[in-house]
């Protein structure tokens, strides 16, 4: 098993009993080139973006990340961009994956996300991981011009145009939001045929389009109840979807993401009841480490909670998490059929 790790450049994580949060985190506490550069020092297999264009000051949208819909955001917040920061930490590391957590696709206009992100692969040397989603925040659509409720259909456009853009000599497509015809992109991503596509999916009809159109699934586990089997439901549509489709699940990810944080003796995380996905001792971290591969999860992503929202507090767990927790749960065998993480 391998751990990644989100970023915190929509602000450090927090918790309250039930719920993730993100701080107003200074742009000075975040240094995302030092804390990529941390991460990879510590044996992170990759390290998560966050996406937004913008923040509506109020908002009435279930936030898919909590399992009330309450919104991690706050009304005014700090939200560097993801494909600008990876470009600088591309060019920063040099073994590190890079990820997207997720790119909201479908209020962007495909061709450019395409131009985006194989610059981030050709500047990384083959190491971009493109998580896409469909979005959650109805007033965020609004405020770019697009229509939320055609948010998936337009979504499964644009992964189609990333590969297309990706594999093709001469790209050409026909949809119902996007056509074009004999269009180059060049050059070509590092990573041949292309860089993994994974759908950001907790749902039935989401490990339907994922089956269909990506090469892997991640789900979220962010509420505060250890259930290990929660998705297994999904990685029978899964493998039911790729059958159907003459598609082998040997070749589809399975990835996820939780909390994180290890605790000192004595603290209060460690005896809370229900104490938080991935937090608390070490030897309870990787117990629901060793859960979650036993579930079949090759890659763990950990929002790490850092609730000073200082950088020295996110260093720290970070140094941790190298020393205490990733060298044991990369001994971890993923049960499943599914195509481990590399």
């Amino acid at each position: 098993m391998e751990i990644g790790i989100y970023a915190n450049t929509h602000g450090n994580s927090y918790r309250d009993d039930s719920n993730m949060l993100l701080a107003h985190t200074p742009v000075q506490e975040m240094q995302p080139v030092r804390v990529a550069k941390a991460a990879e020092a510590a044996g992170f297999h990759s390290i998560w973006y966050p996406d937004h264009v913008s923040m509506p000051i109020g908002s009435e949208s279930f936030h898919t990340a909590n399992q009330s819909g309450q919104r991690a955001y706050r009304p005014w917040h700090n939200m560097l961009d993801a494909a600008v920061v990876m470009g600088a930490v591309a060019t920063s590391t040099s073994r590190i994956k890079l990820g997207t957590s997720v790119l909201i696709s479908p209020y962007r206009h495909p061709l450019s996300d395409a131009r985006q992100f194989m610059t981030v692969d050709q500047l990384s040397n083959g190491r971009l991981m493109l998580g896409v989603g469909a979005g959650w925040m109805k007033e965020e659509f609004e405020s770019v011009g697009i229509d939320h409720a055609e948010r998936n259909e337009r979504m499964v456009e644009c992964i189609e145009v990333y590969k297309h853009c990706w594999e093709d000599e001469r790209v050409n497509f026909d949809g119902e939001f996007y056509s074009f015809e004999n269009l180059s992109m060049d050059p070509k991503p590092v990573q041949g045929p292309r860089p993994p596509i994974l759908l950001g999916a907790n749902t039935p009809a989401g490990a339907r389009r994922a089956a269909n159109h990506c090469d892997g699934i991640y789900s979220l586990f962010l509420d505060t109840h250890i259930e290990f089997d929660r998705f297994d439901r999904i990685q029978d549509i899964l493998r039911a979807e790729r059958e159907k489709a003459g598609r082998d699940t040997k070749n589809f990810l399975m990835i996820g993401a939780t909390s994180g944080r290890v605790s000192d003796p004595g603290s209060d995380e460690i005896t809370t009841v229900p104490r938080c996905n991935c937090t608390g001792t070490p030897e309870q971290i990787l117990g629901d480490l060793e859960g979650y591969a036993k579930a079949g999860y090759s890659l763990i992503i950990c929002m790490i909670d850092c609730p000073s929202g200082t950088l020295a507090e996110h260093e720290e767990q970070i140094a941790r998490f190298g020393e205490q927790i990733i060298p044991t749960a990369k001994t971890f065998k993923p049960a499943g059929e599914w195509l481990p993480v590399t």
